[in-house]
């Protein structure tokens, strides 16, 4: 978990500094472009397209449930 905050943390601050260069990527965007990469690396031209959209799929459910969480804790104060 604590990796996980690491990583978080590192694209917040990428996300910044893409910021003051007129670049407008939030965290998820950054993500989903760095584990992307990590795959294509991995895999190199044998990755597939379906491959691709599960890593989307899977960064995007990420964000969606952390969105989820945040609205709920919210609501309950």
């Amino acid at each position: 978990m604590k990796e996980e905050n690491m990583d978080t943390k590192k694209l917040e601050l990428l996300s910044a500094a893409l910021r003051t260069l007129g670049g407008n990527f939030d965290v998820p965007t950054l993500e989903m472009i760095f584990s992307l990469k990590e795959e294509i690396d991995t895999k190199g031209e044998a990755i597939s397209i379906g491959e691709v959209r599960a890593v989307s799929q899977k960064i995007a459910k990420k964000y969606q449930e952390n969105n989820l969480n945040t609205r709920g804790g919210n609501l309950e104060k």
